[in-house]
């Protein structure tokens, strides 16, 4: 059973605010978080915001509404990952500033799930929230997202993905098709950093991180984050302490591209 945790809402309908960045979560279940959480993961920070993955009652969340995060930020019953200490680092790095999360990942997927007018060959494998009625997962980032862009400004893009696809050689061309039409489609331009997280070094698919270190040679503005030292709790998902890491990591990438200071309380 999760710790209980307490929840409040707030209406953010007034229009698009400047200082409500918003970052879109995608990849598969590692962005999604397999371990369990801790009361540490719990603790919340207000002025961190999830956009509600799924309707959730256990969660108390209803699908395309803003709540306080705390884990689990993708589906109903997922575990920690590194969306969860990505928001608040970026939260103590701009005191001002409400962070909000986008989550976006489905666990198993391969990259054609998320690719603009493409329906994956597994696509009968894997539900989209909230009703499954998409062919694929691009429109479903692309309504998410868009109502974010109703209350916020997307600052960036966090991925992780790849375990599905660790022996598709064309694997980093597509990823760079999906980020430019991201971009193109939600009007960002280069501006907003794409970060792409390693896969666990001890993995079955570790190989796959030569491919992951193709992706800034192919997309502007783009960084690869190490996932060197990190412990997993099997052959494909990082553990709690990893995800903790990972999302210090992420964050610390995401705060160089975009010229934001470093909270001293990060340090720790």
């Amino acid at each position: 059973m999760k710790p209980d945790r307490v929840r409040e809402r707030r209406d953010y309908s007034g229009g698009a605010n400047p200082d409500f960045q918003v970052f879109l979560l995608l990849g598969q279940s590692n962005m999604e978080g397999a371990p369990e959480p801790e009361s540490q993961d719990l603790v919340q920070n207000d002025r961190v915001r999830v956009l509600a993955y799924d309707d959730c009652p256990n969660l108390g969340r209803r699908y395309g509404q803003w709540d306080t995060a705390a884990p689990p930020l993708h589906s109903c019953s997922a575990g920690v990952g590194p969306g969860d200490t990505f928001g608040r680092r970026m939260a103590e790095a701009h005191p001002e500033a409400i962070i909000g999360l986008v989550p976006c990942a489905i666990s198993g997927v391969d990259i054609d799930f998320f690719r603009k007018g493409v329906v994956s060959a597994r696509r009968s494998e894997f539900r989209i929230p909230p009703d499954d009625h998409w062919s694929g997962a691009y429109a479903w980032v692309i309504e998410r997202a868009r109502l974010a862009q109703e209350v916020g400004v997307i600052r960036g893009l966090l991925f992780h993905q790849g375990e599905s696809d660790s022996t598709d050689p064309a694997w980093p061309g597509k990823v760079a098709e999906i980020v430019s039409d991201l971009r193109a489609d939600l009007g960002l331009g280069e501006s907003a950093p794409f970060l792409a997280g390693e896969l666990l070094h001890t993995g079955s698919c570790s190989a796959h991180n030569v491919r992951i270190a193709e992706l800034p040679g192919l997309i502007p503005n783009a960084d690869v984050v190490s996932a060197s030292g990190l412990a997993g709790m099997d052959p494909h998902h990082f553990d709690l302490a990893a995800q903790r890491e990972l999302g210090n990591r992420y964050a610390t990438s995401m705060r160089s591209r975009l010229s934001l200071p470093l909270a001293a309380s990060s340090l720790a």
